[in-house]
């Protein structure tokens, strides 16, 4: 009997010990099944000055852009040249990406820079502010033209888009990201992003909008 009851003492004892042991931290890898997507972002409609707009068309070329590749970034196109010609009729300012060595003349055609407007290089594949260490010269052009919005599209959607939006954010600019006009390698790239613009900290969320091509107007 007090063998026994040895033994529940010890058992008592060691279920205590285990409740009161920290339990040991859990990793994103080890939970990765198991977590659930947060809701949507809302999508909102928005206005924009012609006058203080300018459009940022990012890397749509041939080599990126290409059904073999990036069928989601094909499929974005038709939108995004509908959006682009919307934009250009109301005289905002377009300006179209590239990265070396790819040249601009590799840029699908419909999305294609047209007459004299501007076209910024650049060796950094994300951040289109940024060739290495150096200014590419965009926000000059930004601000010479008091440029206070950037309409963005491009591909891919965690590497342009993501990166130049929280560049531009993070330089006190307003920035609108049509979702149906980022393009991912797959439909995870593009939910991951559309999270992180609209919940990213340091001020960046407050100052982007997520909307689609059809719900952004420019006023006359």
């Amino acid at each position: 009997m007090f063998r026994f009851r040895q033994l529940l003492l010890l058992a008592a004892l060691a279920a205590v010990l285990v409740h009161a042991a920290p339990s040991a931290a859990q990793t994103i890898i080890d939970e990765w099944q198991s977590v659930k997507a947060p809701p949507a972002p809302a999508l909102k409609a928005v206005t924009l000055d012609p006058k203080s707009t300018a459009m940022l068309v990012m890397d749509f070329v041939n080599q990126t852009c290409n059904n073999e590749k990036r069928p989601r970034c094909v499929a974005s196109i038709p939108k995004i040249e509908k959006l682009q010609a919307a934009a250009r009729a109301q005289g905002v300012m377009l300006i179209s990406t590239t990265v070396p060595p790819v040249p601009i003349a590799d840029t699908l055609p419909a999305v294609a820079p047209k007459g004299d407007e501007p076209v910024v290089v650049v060796v950094a594949l994300v951040d289109k502010f940024m060739l290495g260490n150096k200014d590419t010269g965009l926000e000059k052009m930004l601000r010479d033209k008091g440029v206070t919005t950037v309409v963005i599209v491009g591909t891919a959607a965690n590497g342009a888009v993501l990166y130049t939006s929280s560049a531009a954010a993070l330089r006190g600019r307003n920035v609108v990201v049509p979702v149906d006009g980022m393009s991912g390698d797959n439909t995870y790239v593009e939910q991951s992003v559309a999270y992180i613009l609209t919940s990213a900290p340091g001020g960046i969320a407050a100052k982007i909008t997520l909307t689609s091509a059809e719900m952004i107007k420019f006023a006359n």
